[in-house]
């Protein structure tokens, strides 16, 4: 029987891309950047988010891309967020499909294998966000706020390169693994870059090891989930904004099993009771992690 260690170590390799995966990525978000490419002044266009990040998890959803408006698209700026983002949404559909492109609060949102069954492995949504560069930053719309808010999705990559880096190579995996767990728990944080900003003020060295370095998150966040959470390039709202009062209870019920069980998970193991501890944490984790 393996051990909790190898049981997360496997848990790690199955949340990366294979290589039919980053090739279906890679054919599906070109496809789209044609597509705005061809109907409005970009000046350049670039991956960002977690996919870019490096934190995305399985199956492969909202797959960011970054579209800076060019010279003649600028006039956009001057318009309502909704516009440019209608336009977006109006010129993939011309090549998607309607039933394939939906309005988002910062995007446009592509959406593939919508009426598949098994999901797992599949990459099925890219969102195209208009932007405008400014000297310092970029500027994107807001549908919700009804206004163009500012942001530097570079900065945010930096971040988490550094935290990465600070932590040996070994935030970035568990920062997948605690987002594996959103998903699994129905999406109690929102959205889930919340996670990678908690992680960052929540994870600290020495690193211990990733059963460990869980449970620890799950004590720690529940503390902190009712907390404003800023945006992390000092810029934008904050990233908690979507947490209601309704859905912050949500996470601290969801945040406070996860941790009650992870612990008894951990106990189980220093007992050598391997067998009931991957249990636990294959019912803590959800489907990719290993009991065997």
């Amino acid at each position: 029987m393996i051990t909790v260690e190898e049981a997360f170590e496997t848990f790690r390799q199955r949340l990366e891309l294979s290589e039919t995966e980053r090739k279906d990525t890679i054919r599906k978000h070109t496809s789209v950047r044609d597509c705005i490419r061809g109907g409005f002044d970009i000046s350049r266009d670039f991956l960002t988010g977690s996919y870019d990040r490096h934190t995305k998890t399985k199956p492969l959803k909202d797959v960011d891309v970054f579209f800076v408006l060019g010279p003649k698209d600028q006039h956009w700026r001057q318009k309502p967020p909704s516009e440019i983002l209608d336009a977006f949404v109006a010129r993939l559909r011309g090549e998607f499909g309607k039933d394939a492109v939906e309005p988002g609060r910062r995007c446009a949102t592509t959406e593939f294998e919508r009426n598949t069954q098994d999901k797992e492995g599949k990459v099925l949504s890219i969102d195209s966000v208009p932007a405008i560069e400014l000297a310092d930053c970029y500027e994107i719309p807001d549908r919700d706020l009804g206004r163009w808010i500012k942001t530097d999705p570079e900065i945010h990559a930096e971040k988490s390169t550094t935290k990465n880096k600070a932590l040996s190579g070994k935030w970035v995996p568990l920062v997948k693994m605690l987002k594996r767990w959103n998903r699994s728990a129905d999406k109690p944080i929102k959205p889930s870059f919340l996670i990678e900003v908690m992680a960052q003020d929540l994870v600290d060295g020495p690193f211990t090891n990733y059963p460990g370095e869980v449970r620890r998150f799950f004590a720690a966040a529940l503390d902190g989930i009712s907390r404003e959470w800023k945006d992390p390039a000092g810029l934008g709202p904050p990233v908690s904004d979507q947490m209601t009062p309704d859905l912050v209870q949500k996470a601290v019920t969801a945040l406070r099993r996860a941790e009650t069980e992870a612990s008894r998970a951990v106990r189980l193991s220093q007992q050598g009771k391997q067998g009931e501890a991957l249990a636990i944490w294959r019912e803590i984790m959800g489907r990719y992690f290993p009991t065997s």
